[in-house]
Order: structure tokens, then sequence, then C-alpha cells
């Protein structure tokens, strides 16, 4: 190939920009579009036909993408055999070209980045090779994610090559991927990490030294100590944590990241999100379209952007900031809710992202249960919604024994459940208590601004620091028949998961629960990878479901009050009444087992 030369009838090359192993690339002019300066990568295949598809699954996984710290695929073409992809051309250097930097600064590229890398993981796609070399920084000082030239889609290869090579930058790549593991969307945090800790210390987190060495100590996990990382040192140890299922999470490394490196939240991004997360019917749609823009109109004018249009580093939308460290029992005003009689909160009891109230009254009591979850589609609870300040609140009638309401966040995406239950035998209007609940958490957060955070912090071996959607990967959802393997449903915080059969009405949950220690009536005993599990069958109370819950450890109360909390991971599997209750279970026990497998040794 040469200068002037025209690829596709459209490009004409203009200066080779450099080569490699996985072929070479060009700075060309696209002759339709002015001339515009765009960058052409052409596979070294030599008229080998794995060579040339290689590329043009490069292309296909990046047209997928879109975002802007992501360099972009406009086109793929073909020429004398070699395929061409046309991409973005970013006038600038790489993370590698640009030295030590202070530990805010590569916060900032680090931020961009896990947003870019974010938005990548959410089409199905890996990279598998971010280091300093592989991302672009432009004169502005806009970091973009390059060379994908290894990117798979997540479940269209599931294990390492026959080979056995290592798939990678040695110093960059994940531990479990070095030791033969698969690699996962952590792989790529971990490789994130490890780009992050170059820009501040000036060498990977296994130093320096050849191949051999590096991958070595990565195995062994013998990572040094940051000298220059400050405030980013904490972060650090999370993204490069041995154990996958300790390393923090894309979405958490971005807030985290920006929040070190001092970039606002856009305001602007966030009310394009609300625009396509309100899209409900009839009077909700109707009465939040009105919110919005009572909201938006008490902002004082020219406040809404910084200088330059910047975006305002406050957003009025997120009532629920990081959803790890919202707190659910502040939604619980015991003040207001005193008058039904003396209230007592259990925040250990349950999923972690809900909280329990107990009303004692003279009869006997009330048990107020909220939990908190997102969605992008209508609320789980039907009814009638009306607007309390900026709150959107689904009432529905109630029954003698209980009732709910749902408190709608001004997001449209989180929302808080609220059910009151009263004691068997009693004769309360419970529906005036669980109003005064639901009332008063609007009231709460209106006037104190966000969701307050937890205060006590887990134990450092719970439930709580993992991520329910890792415990099941696509060798054990095969026991699942006819799963959507790849289009699982994240809960909130991460703390449940579920997964939908193609070809029945049946699903899985795998949820986080704590509760009281087992007793021997609570189901069939089983062992499973070593610990105690039970099958309930279909404890729940649904007749079409079957429940197994693995114990994964015990500690002392958080309320100090002397009683122990038992962790459970829930495997629930649900059907209709045409499913075989028994398959069910057989489905169920399945794939507690490699659930169980997959928790961390505590």
């Amino acid at each position: 190939m040469r200068a002037g030369q025209v690829v596709g009838d459209r490009y004409r090359l203009e200066e080779r920009l450099g080569s490699g192993s996985q072929g070479q690339v060009w700075r060309a002019a696209d002759l339709r579009l002015r001339e515009r300066s765009v960058a052409l990568k052409r596979a070294l295949s030599g008229g080998d036909a794995a060579a040339a598809a290689k590329v043009r699954r490069e292309a296909e996984v990046l047209a997928s993408v879109n975002h802007p710290n992501v360099v972009t695929v406009f086109d793929a073409v073909e020429e004398d055999g070699d395929w061409w992809i046309v991409m973005e051309y970013v006038d600038g250097r790489t993370l590698a070209d640009a030295g030590t930097v202070p530990a805010e600064e590569a916060a900032r590229y680090g931020a961009q980045l896990a947003g870019g890398l974010e938005a990548v993981h959410a089409k199905g796609i890996l990279h598998r090779d971010i280091k300093p070399a592989n991302v672009m920084v432009t004169g502005q000082g806009h970091a973009k994610l390059a060379d994908f030239g290894i990117a798979r889609q997540v479940h269209a290869e599931p294990t390492l090559t026959g080979t056995g090579a290592v798939t990678g930058t040695p110093g960059y790549v994940a531990p479990e991927v070095v030791r033969g593991g698969k690699f996962t969307p952590a792989a790529d945090v971990f490789s994130l990490g490890a780009t992050i800790f170059h820009l501040v210390e000036g060498t990977t987190p296994f130093g320096e030294g050849n191949a051999h060495s590096l991958l070595w100590r990565t195995a062994q996990g013998d990572r040094i100590e940051p000298k220059r990382a400050g405030a980013l040192a904490p972060l650090l140890d999370r993204l490069l944590a041995t154990d996958p299922k300790r390393r923090v999470k894309i979405a958490e490394a971005r807030v985290e990241l920006g929040r070190i490196g001092g970039e606002a939240v856009s305001v602007t991004a966030r009310r394009a999100r609300l625009r396509r997360s309100w899209i409900w019917s009839g009077v909700a749609a109707a009465a939040l379209v009105l919110l919005a823009a009572a909201v938006w109109n008490v902002l004082p004018e020219g406040e809404d952007q910084g200088p330059q249009g910047e975006a305002a580093e406050l957003d009025p939308w997120d009532f629920i900031g990081d959803p790890t460290t919202a707190d659910p029992c502040a939604l619980f005003d015991e003040e207001a809710l005193s008058v039904y009689g003396p209230t007592e909160i259990d925040a250990d009891n349950g999923s972690f992202e809900s909280c329990d109230l107990r009303i004692e009254n003279d009869t006997g009591g009330v048990d107020l249960n909220l939990y908190l979850y997102k969605t992008n589609g209508d609320p789980l609870q039907g009814g009638e919604t009306t607007m309390h300040g900026e709150f959107g609140i689904v009432s529905s009638e109630g029954i003698h024994t209980e009732c709910k309401r749902t408190l709608i966040f001004p997001d449209g995406e989180h929302f808080a459940e609220m059910i009151a239950e009263q004691d068997p035998g009693e004769d309360t209007d419970i529906c005036p208590i669980i109003d005064t609940a639901v009332n008063a958490a609007a009231d709460s957060l209106t006037e104190g601004g966000p969701l307050a955070r937890r205060e006590h912090e887990e134990e450092p071996e719970s439930l709580f620091y993992l991520d329910a959607c890792d415990l099941l990967d696509d060798e054990a959802l095969e026991h699942f028949p006819g799963v959507a393997a790849d289009d699982p449903l994240e809960g909130f915080g991460g703390w449940t998961c579920q997964w939908t059969s193609t070809t029945s009405a049946m699903h899985v949950r795998v949820l986080f629960d704590r509760d009281d220690p087992p007793e021997a009536d609570d189901g069939e005993r089983l062992t499973l990878d070593g610990r105690v599990a039970y099958n309930e069958g279909d404890h729940w109370g649904e007749d079409e479901s079957c429940l197994v819950s693995v114990i994964y450890g015990q500690h002392a109360s958080a309320e100090q009050d002397g009683t122990i909390v038992a962790e459970y991971v829930r495997i629930w599997v649900r059907g209709t009444e045409d499913d075989d209750p028994d398959q069910m279970c057989d489905i169920a026990v399945a794939l507690a087992g490699p659930a169980a497998e997959a928790l961390p040794d505590e």
C-alpha cells in the first residue's frame, strides 16, 4: 500500500500511522465527505480468510457501540480481497506517551474510560486488551478506548483458545485469565485498573520485566504497592482485587473515579435518560410530564449549566446515589409512624435493598416492609398514580390483611414498594398507616435531599459485596432449558439477578437474603460444594415455584440485640400451573450447585 492510493473508491490513504500483528493503520481522507480525516485499519491477511474475518468481526463489534470515549467505527470496505475498517481519526497521542500524571488527572481519564467500557459491556462485548497503548487521548484531553482487534462477544466464545495462550498484555491482564480462567467483564475492569495504575506510578501493577516474569507475578498476585496514588489508592485496590468476585463493578468505578477526578454529573444526559424512562401510559405519564416541567422551572435561570456550557454539579433528579450505600431504612419516618404505636426498625432482615419496621399496638401489631428496585418499565404495582410534590405514588385498593403503595422517584427509574401487613386476627385499617409511611418518605426526600447512606458497614465477607449475576455462568445456565443466558436482568445494587426461558414461561432468580439461622424443618437438607443448603419447595407460597437456599454465612446482628443473622443465596425457579413442580426443583438444585461453587471462601 502507498500514500495516494484510494480504498473502496472512497478513502485516499494519506499517512501510515503504524502496523503490527493486528494490521496496518493509515490516516486517510474521505473523498465523499469533504476529505475529512478518518483512520483505516487493514488486515495483514495475505489472502488469509481467517484474518479477513477477524477484521470484519472487529467492524461488527465496534459499529454497535456509540460512546464518546470509544473510537467510533464508520464503515467496513473490501479492497483486493482485504477488509478495511474505517474509524474515527483521533488527532492525539496514546496514554503510553503521557508519562506519569497526578492522581486526580488519572482518575478523570479512568472515569472516561470506565464510561466507555460500561457501554461496551452493555453490548455484550469484551475488549480483552486494555492498556495505555490502546487508549487514545485527544488534544482536548478526552480518552478513547481503541484497538478492539481481539475483542469478542461475551457469549460467542465462552473459553480461551485451545493453544492455552494468554489473551491480553502481560502486566495488564487479570490474574484469573493468566491462571487459565475465562475472560469476563471483571477481567476488563482489572485491565482498566492496571492502566490507571500505570498512569500514576509509571509501571504496571506487577512492575517491569519480560512477559514470563510479569505473568508469573500476576498469577501469584504479587502486586506492588502504589506510592503516588493518594486518594486513588483504595479504589485501585478494588479495581485490582485478585478475586474477580471482589472487584468493583464498572458502573461504580465510573462514579468513584469521576468523584476523585472532580468531574460533574451531566444534568443534560440525565434529562435525556428521563425521557426514555418515562414511557408510561394514561394519568401516570401525563402527571410525570407536568412534574418534569415543574421541577426544572424551579431552577434559577442560568444555573442548569456551569461555565462554557458545562453541567452543574447538582443533579436534582438523583435521590438514590450509589445504590450499594443507599439506606432503605432511611425512608421510614419513625416519628410520623409513631402515632400508630411504638416503632422498631429491623435493618438486617430480608434483602439488602429492603427494610422492615414493626408497629406495636394494644391488640397486636403491623409489619411494614419496603424494598427498592429499578426498572425502565412500569412499576410492579398497578393502580392509580397521583403526585406528591416531585414524587409519584401508586395506590391500589388494599385487602383486609395487607395494603401496598409504590413511591416513584423523580428519575422515573427507581421505585420503593411499601407493604403493610397486620398480625393474624387483627382488625386494623392498615391503609392509612402505609399512606402515612409513603407520604412521609416523599416529604423527607423533598426536604432533606438524596437518600441517606447506610450507617454501618456489612461484614467484609458478606454477600453485600458480591454480584448475584456472577454466580451462574453459561455452563451452569445450561441446566435451565431455553435460558436467555446473555440477557439477565440485574436488580438493585446487584443483589438479585433473573434469567428467563425462551421456550417456556419459567424464569430463574438468584437473590441474596438475610433471615434467622436454618432449622431442621426448613426442607430437604443438601450439601452443595461443601455448603449446607435446603430444598424448600414452594416455601414462599407460590405453588408454581421451587426455592433452594444455600447458606453462605452467619454473623451477629447489626442491631446488637444478641441475635444471629444468616445470609442465604436463594435460587428461585418460578413457572405456571402447567409446569411440573418436581422439574422446577430439579432445575433449582442443579443451579444451586454451581452457585455455591462460585461463592468465595469465607
